[in-house]
């Protein structure tokens, strides 16, 4: 459950328009204001985000908890610039070929990184809050895409060349097709540790192609999403140099 606590009760709205209570020990319940506020039993499928008045955003989880993303003062804070990295920037501006979602990819570059909730572990497991202190590849991938299976001998030798440097790839498998990740692992030589991710959070991650390289820094911030594969290693180098 997270640490963040309230004095009070808060509303708070999903993006579909569902109002929500979010309860100051903890826990959370949908209600309609319309109506009144009883409480209702609509539970999602693996996680809602929910934003509140004072423009906090939250993860809500199906066993009743929810967790603080960011805040408006973390939003702030996130966007100073000093928080990217001058040469990974140039990288990413040779290396970023689908223009038609450069804008939105770039206004994620320097801050936080989105929430990932990773499932069905192979290969070990490497959930976020173990992230601090590493540069973390995440691999947005899918089984029927020969790009992405295409890539997994190059991802093998990136993962095996810079593990002991405190570098970690994952594989993240999208929801269309998951039944075939272990025949794909085990056809392919998959070595890194690799999980299944629901269509929620491919979502609060922007992921528009496959594969999709994101580079997490060791604070924990997005340095780098979308270029293409080319430009993972030269990314890396230049994190590690920092």
């Amino acid at each position: 459950m997270s640490s963040f606590a309230f004095s009070q009760d808060i509303v708070a709205k999903t993006r579909d328009g569902r109002a929500v209570i979010l309860r100051k020990k903890g826990g959370w319940f949908f209600y309609d204001p319309s109506i009144d506020s009883k409480q209702r039993e609509d539970v999602p499928e693996q996680g809602l985000m929910a934003t509140t008045l004072g423009g906090q955003v939250f993860i809500l989880r199906k066993d009743g908890t929810w967790n603080l993303v960011s805040s408006s003062v973390e939003r702030t804070q996130s966007s100073n610039p000093e928080q990217l990295n001058p040469k990974v920037m140039q990288l990413i501006k040779s290396g970023y070929s689908n223009t038609e979602y450069w804008e939105i990819h770039k206004s994620m570059l320097g801050k936080k990184a989105p929430e990932l909730e990773l499932f069905n572990w192979m290969n070990g497991s490497v959930p976020q809050e173990t992230w601090r202190g590493k540069i973390v590849v995440v691999v947005f991938w899918a089984t029927w895409c020969s790009p992405c299976r295409a890539s997994i001998p190059r991802n093998n030798t990136l993962f095996q060349k810079y593990k002991d440097q405190g570098v970690v790839f994952i594989g993240a498998c999208c929801s269309r097709g998951q039944e075939k990740i272990m025949e794909v692992i085990k056809q392919s030589g998959l070595k890194y540790p690799t999980a299944t991710v629901s269509d929620f959070y491919v979502k609060i991650w922007n992921v528009f192609y496959w594969p999709t390289y994101a580079i997490v820094d060791r604070a924990g911030n997005l340095q780098a999403i979308g270029v293409d594969p080319d430009y993972v290693e030269p990314i890396i180098q230049a994190l590690l140099e920092k």
